[in-house]
């Protein structure tokens, strides 16, 4: 800690985030400021609530150490798999160490993914020294490095928190995203399918030595394809110039990139299956997968950065559809040869329908399309003869056994026989109501009253008999501290706990409101706003618990301005009453003549004619709307 500070001062004391509504482990928050609130909650009652007005987050600094000791925490500490019940005697349990995201034994195998790559898609050898045959003809390997400034317009460092969202963010974040730039380039461009190339994108730190860049996110895409298949000329393929659209796109949606720092020569590197002996540790070179140090051995700006990442608890990956496709078709192969598993054919040899969008078949063993052409002609015969499938073929529909229909016991039993009619032992017809020849009245032969002779029997039928017995599942039991060779149970398996951070002055109409999103102004325009929609009742108005409709267009123009600052908002919850119930004498002009001139000018320049957005953006009282009304109809 004391070398991180001597080191880096001038950006561990800055806080991990100030984003109003970020999400944070509490370890990283500091005590909310909270004032206490009166609200009304019916006539002549309220209620006194507690309100977060202000929350910051901590300093860089205090969240490195913090991490450092939960990562110590984990060093004695494992979680308790059990099965069984001590009551019935089969009870059974393992321990298995509390992993996570920072250990050696996860970056070994986010670097066996890497490798795993590369053998289904490159080629390669399995770890026990069979061959894997490469999947594309002529693998091509396309490398992103996507940054932003640390530093904001006044020089000072940027929260890193936030400076690795903005990257996060304008890779995915929303449907004008790099991610989505890259699939067009790759598919538009190139003529490639999904099957066809695969991605691996990774947040990782800018290394040392100390710049202002050192410590903070970068992402580094990896893409593989096949140039075989691609319906350009390979020298367009593997041209650098094919994919600077991807690097504008990141430049255009993330706030902090620039084109000093993303020119093509710099940002993207390609490279054919020749060029590259070692995929994995060509990749991991950049993506900062070290399976062999402990957290505590990593470099003081790979601490600063895994601090960001975990005071946000951020994954740092994702991969693509096709890319998780391989590395399960991978781990199946590998469980094929290995001959401690039950596996008994290798990936793709049994394949079955999939319900999953956009594929047809998939491997019965893993679930994964990797491999397996999915055209009806060639694959059809490849088919697992399932029960469901050939009850599919069959156009009938089986009976679902016990164990089907009761899928949450442990075990269970049937025994029957399928229903019967009784039959008398009369000779005679017309003697008893199981022999009557007629029974629907009136014209029934036989009263219902007329007993059955207890001597009436069904007929005899094979008895049908079903039952199952599961085994136990394993499941997390307990989190147990290890000591010498004494377990101590310290507490039951759980989750994170989370703050948000709070800027003062920060609030919004939805921090105040149980509206599930801001409605546009004129929803609540008029005497009965309840009549057309489901968002808010009758009661919500009359009880203010909704604002009036000038705030809410207020808060609109608040949010559609870049940058723009969200102002607390306050109304009175008598607002309806007195706007369209209360019985007064029309009001002298609310407007100056400095108002009405900026009315007209707002007409003019946006063409905005609504009285209610106009009070909003102008900030003017509700009780002008009518002037406002007419100062527009004047106007226009």
């Amino acid at each position: 800690m004391s070398g991180i500070i001597e080191r880096y001062e001038d950006r561990v004391f800055e806080p991990v985030s100030t984003v109003h509504g970020r999400k944070l482990r509490e370890e990283v928050l500091e005590e909310p400021e909270t004032v206490l609130r009166t609200v009304d909650i019916g006539e002549n009652q309220q209620k006194s609530v507690e309100e977060t007005v202000s929350r910051d987050s901590l300093p860089l600094i205090a969240a490195i150490e913090e991490m450092l000791d939960w990562y110590e925490g984990y060093r004695d500490k494992f979680l308790r798999m059990a099965r069984g019940s001590e009551i019935r005697n089969d009870y059974e349990s393992f321990l298995i160490d509390m992993d996570n995201s920072l250990t050696p034994k996860y970056q070994s195998t986010q670097y066996a993914r890497l490798k795993a790559l590369k053998r289904q898609f490159m080629g390669g050898k399995y770890p026990c020294g069979r061959t894997c045959e490469a999947e594309y003809a002529e693998p091509v390997t396309v490398l992103f490095g996507l940054t932003a400034s640390s530093l904001g317009s006044d020089g000072s460092f940027r929260p890193m928190a936030d400076h690795d969202r903005e990257i996060r963010d304008a890779w995915s974040g929303s449907s004008n995203s790099v991610k989505r730039t890259l699939r067009y380039v790759l598919e538009d461009t190139l003529g490639l399918s999904p099957g066809e190339y695969a991605w691996w994108w990774q947040s990782e730190p800018h290394p040392g030595p100390q710049k202002d860049a050192t410590g903070y996110s970068h992402s580094h895409p990896v893409v593989i394809f096949d140039a075989a298949a691609t319906s350009t000329p390979t020298s367009v393929a593997i041209d650098p110039e094919t994919y600077r659209p991807i690097v504008a796109k990141h430049v255009s949606e993330c706030e902090g990139a620039g084109w000093s720092a993303h020119n093509i020569e710099m940002a993207v590197t390609v490279r054919e299956d020749d060029d590259i002996q070692d995929f994995a540790g060509y990749v991991s070179e950049y993506l900062a997968v070290a399976p062999d140090e402990d957290l505590l051995e990593r470099s003081d700006e790979y601490l600063m950065w895994a601090a960001s990442q975990w005071a946000t608890t951020t994954q740092k990956y994702s991969r693509s559809r096709w890319a998780t496709a391989a590395c399960k078709a991978d781990a199946c192969q590998q469980q094929y040869f290995d001959p401690e598993t039950e596996q008994t054919v290798p990936h793709g040899d049994s394949i079955v329908r999939s319900s999953k969008p956009g594929l047809t078949y998939e491997c019965a063993e893993c679930g994964s399309p990797h491999g397996i052409d999915q055209s009806e002609s060639l694959a059809q015969s490849r088919l697992s003869e399932s029960t469901t499938d050939q009850e599919q073929t069959d156009g009938g529909e089986q009976e679902r056994t016990l164990a089907e229909r009761w899928p949450s016991a442990r075990s269970a039993g049937s025994l029957g026989s399928e229903t019967r009619a009784r039959r008398c032992d009369h000779d005679e017809p017309d003697t008893c109501p199981l022999c009557a020849t007629e029974t629907e009245a009136p014209n029934h032969t036989i009263s219902g009253e007329v007993p059955i002779p207890q001597s009436a029997e069904a007929p005899p039928a094979e008895r049908h008999r079903d039952g199952f017995e599961r085994e136990p599942e394993w499941a997390p039991d307990a989190v147990v501290q290890l000591s010498t060779e004494e377990e101590t149970e310290i507490g039951s398996p759980g989750g994170t706990a989370y703050g948000t951070i709070v800027v003062e002055g920060t609030g919004s109409i939805m921090d105040r409101t149980d509206l599930p999103y801001l409605p546009q102004p004129a929803v609540l325009s008029g005497p009965e706003p309840w009549e057309n929609t489901s968002l808010f009742d009758e009661f919500d108005v009359r009880s203010g618990r909704v604002p009036p409709p000038e705030l809410i267009a207020r808060e609109w123009s608040e949010t559609v301005q870049a940058n723009g600052r969200v102002t607390p908002k306050q109304w009175s919850d008598d607002w309806y009453t007195t706007r369209f119930e209360r019985q007064s004498s029309p009001p002298e002009s609310m407007l100056c003549e400095q108002e009405r001139v900026a009315i007209k000018e707002l007409v003019e320049s946006t063409g905005e004619t609504s009285p209610i957005s106009i009070a909003g953006q102008l900030m003017l009282p509700p009780s002008a709307l009518d002037e406002i009304r007419s100062t527009v109809k004047s106007t226009i």
